[in-house]
């Protein structure tokens, strides 16, 4: 799609630092991170946002879900001590899906942590549980 970031850094476009790439998914390094590891899952899909995801999109979310854990595990960092959701709209900055993982969740500062909680942002969790009814 024209004008999105994420979708650049898919084609090859734009440079991120890629952690891994599958045929339907993507996860490279937030440029801004909220904590020491903050990572950004991405399908290939052009997905705007949660809004946008159906009942069938539930096990692609939760294979998002579990990608997130292996990834974020394996460079570090702390998945009992982490925060992975996404933003709702209209607080979404990248019009593209996009999973956030961030650890440790108990060090983030008071404003990096105001941008990470309900109503602006919903756990990955209550997601997937909504797709499931």
């Amino acid at each position: 799609m024209a004008d999105c970031v994420f979708c650049e850094i898919i084609s090859g476009k734009a440079e991120a630092t890629i952690l891994f790439e599958s045929n339907e998914i993507i996860i490279f390094k937030d440029i801004k991170p909220a904590s020491k590891y903050h990572l950004q899952v991405v399908p290939k899909k052009h997905i705007r946002n949660i809004h946008y995801l159906k009942p069938k999109d539930k096990d692609f979310v939760e294979e998002m879900f579990v990608l997130s854990r292996y990834i974020l595990e394996l460079n570090g960092g702390d998945c009992n001590d982490a925060r992975i959701g996404f933003h709702c709209p209209p607080y979404t900055s990248v019009n593209h899906l996009h999973l956030h993982v961030i650890s440790p969740e108990s060090k983030m500062g008071a404003y990096q942590r105001s941008r990470f909680e309900s109503p602006k942002f919903k756990l990955v969790q209550d997601v997937i549980s909504r797709l499931s009814k």
